[in-house]
């Protein structure tokens, strides 16, 4: 692939919080596994709890798996037992922005620290579909509800330790993406590989917002592209056909700029960056424009108005913006 996917082993303490949305699946069931077998505490939030409980018994028959083989290959006499994995579940649906409020207020009703939130969860349709909130699919799920988990939890993130982090899995696929007032929702046409790219674009431009206007510089907020990945994402899409012809990455080598966006020391501090085969890259000039990223944060925070929290100004630093 011409890329080092590489990411140090690094001892988590238990203490030490991440949720990953999607973590029962693909590119964030390896993020949650890694991350639970340096020693992290993992939270993977998902629709289906079935499917989620499944993944937790899979990570951890995995991970014993991975430690007997690598146990017998340098013949150990001081064989470690094998630890249960910190990994529990909680529901989300993230086409809803009633179930993603509800999701929301459970985590807060915890009173508990977050250190860092890795934004995985995705969906890319072969066809349009509107949720009952009146949104294109992968513009709510993909972009609006992880944007409106974010704002709920800045304060918890600020309140969490000196290292705390954001860590968006975005898509190179933001370069089929633009911003259009016309057809934000697909008003005026459908393309699943440019609707797709809007919620990627979003996605990466308000992180860069994000990491301008976020009061506390101690939470850094990140975007990375995991690469072409063989998962369900895009299963069943004419991109996803696209796509697969170019000798697609296994989830784990997605994983990899993901887990170590949201692990590696030298990415303490390190805010408002696009990190790519575990690199940190520029973006288009496109995705750094001041006057559609203002257009793209009117229309978001105005979208959201009605869950966003009161005290929002008391942590971001903007200005009026629509009727949020």
């Amino acid at each position: 692939m011409g890329a080092d996917l590489s990411y140090p082993q690094v001892e988590i303490s238990p203490e030490r919080t991440y949720i990953v949305t999607g973590g029962n699946t693909g590119i964030g069931f390896n993020v949650a596994k890694e991350i639970a077998k340096m020693g992290g505490h993992v939270i993977i939030a998902c629709r289906n709890m079935s499917k989620a409980e499944a993944a937790i018994k899979q990570m951890q028959e995995e991970y014993e798996k991975e430690l007997k083989e690598k146990q017998e290959r340098v013949q150990a006499s001081n064989r470690a037992e094998p630890k249960l994995l910190n990994v529990e579940m909680m529901e989300i649906d993230l086409a809803s922005f009633d179930k993603t409020m509800k999701f929301i207020e459970e985590f807060k009703e915890r009173d508990c620290p977050l250190h860092v939130l890795v934004c995985n969860a995705g969906l890319a349709t072969a066809s349009k579909v509107m949720t009952d909130d009146g949104y294109e699919i992968m513009l709510q799920s993909n972009y609006l509800s992880h944007l409106l988990i974010t704002l709920h939890f800045l304060p918890i993130l600020q309140k969490s330790g000196d290292d705390a982090r954001i860590v968006n899995v975005a898509s190179d696929a933001y370069h089929f993406g633009k911003f259009d007032p016309r057809n934000l929702n697909c008003e005026r046409s459908y393309g699943n590989l440019a609707t797709y790219g809007n919620s990627k674009l979003f996605q990466i431009m308000s992180t860069l917002w994000l990491s301008r206007h976020f009061k506390d510089t101690a939470v850094s907020i990140t975007s990375c592209h995991p690469g072409l990945v063989k998962t369900q994402l895009m299963q069943g899409t004419a991109m996803g056909r696209f796509f697969g012809k170019f000798n697609p990455r296994t989830p784990l080598e997605g994983a990899a700029t993901i887990i170590k966006a949201a692990t590696d020391p030298e990415f303490k501090g390190v805010t408002g960056v696009y990190i790519k085969d575990c690199k940190i890259t520029s973006t288009s000039s496109y995705v750094r424009s001041a006057e559609i990223e203002k257009q793209l944060i009117d229309y978001s925070l105005e979208t959201l108005s009605k869950y966003l929290p009161q005290n929002l100004k008391d942590y971001i630093d903007y200005e009026d913006q629509g009727s949020a």
